[in-house]
């Protein structure tokens, strides 16, 4: 699926998935490999934060409109997501393979700290919501083209 998306300027390091995709992807048909969180510990000052690895592929069309028509896979990308200050988290039905269409940050009441909304759509598995003070991208690999 070809989209445009823009964007989202409320994510540090998002210039590193830009690098790896030319642009920012739009994740429809892209994997939720984990999903953790963690609480501040009472000792030790700090902010719940959660994190997503994700596995973006993206796909060419090869002979469209002949007999010789194919989908060829060109990139295979893990991005992995930071989520600190996380809060308010709504998530369901993690399974053995997670694809999801969207995830969409939003802005919202701009008097609490949590204040960009992070939605997962899913298609089949893994989605849900949370809100946060700082998304970051923490890593981008760049993973070898499965050959079928």
């Amino acid at each position: 699926m070809k989209c445009e998306p823009k964007t989202p300027k409320e994510i540090l390091g998002a210039e590193k998935v830009i690098f790896a995709f030319g642009s920012w992807p739009c994740f429809h048909d892209a994997e939720v490999i984990s999903f953790s969180a963690e609480r501040e510990l009472p000792v030790r000052k700090g902010a719940t934060t959660a994190r997503l690895a994700v596995h973006v592929r993206e796909y060419e069309t090869v002979g469209e409109g002949t007999v010789d028509y194919d989908i060829k896979e060109t990139k295979s990308v893990l991005i992995r997501f930071l989520f600190t200050g996380a809060c308010d988290f709504e998530i369901s039905d993690f399974n053995l393979q997670n694809v999801i269409d969207s995830i969409e940050i939003s802005q919202v009441d701009a008097d609490e700290p949590a204040n960009l909304k992070v939605d997962i759509e899913p298609i089949w598995g893994f989605g849900g919501s949370l809100r946060c003070e700082v998304i970051e991208i923490e890593s981008v690999e760049v993973l070898p083209i499965e050959c079928v």
